[in-house]
């Protein structure tokens, strides 16, 4: 089960020319890591991108996933079937899994999010 899921993950290899970091093993984690470096850009994540350059079409249950566990997500609706999703706070690394600490903090080291 391991080798898939490294296998899924080698398809996306980088997100706005940034790589994407060994430690993302599921497309959750993905999702997640793409909402902070999105946050870093100023510069929210389009359902197109979701989609064709993350290859995640389920983001809409990700995010409800990440909403639940404290992440505060806004979606705009930009028309046409456009929508952009901004991430305006994550929350602190208590109570989530270690998944998404692990994210938190590696992210942190690299000086993406200021958590």
């Amino acid at each position: 089960m391991k080798k898939e899921v490294k296998q899924i993950m080698k398809l996306v290899k980088k997100f706005r020319g940034i790589k994407v970091p060994e430690y993302i093993t599921s497309k959750s984690q993905l999702i997640a890591w793409a909402l902070l470096i999105a946050r870093k850009q100023n510069k929210p994540v389009s359902n197109g991108e979701f989609v064709f350059d993350l290859r995640c079409t389920r983001y809409g249950g990700v995010i409800h996933d990440l909403r639940k566990k404290g992440w505060r997500i806004e979606t705009i609706n930009e028309g046409n079937s456009k929508y952009t999703f901004r991430l305006t706070k994550q929350p602190v690394a208590y109570g989530m899994s270690l998944a998404y600490q692990n994210i938190l903090q590696q992210e942190k080291l690299r000086g993406v999010t200021n958590v």
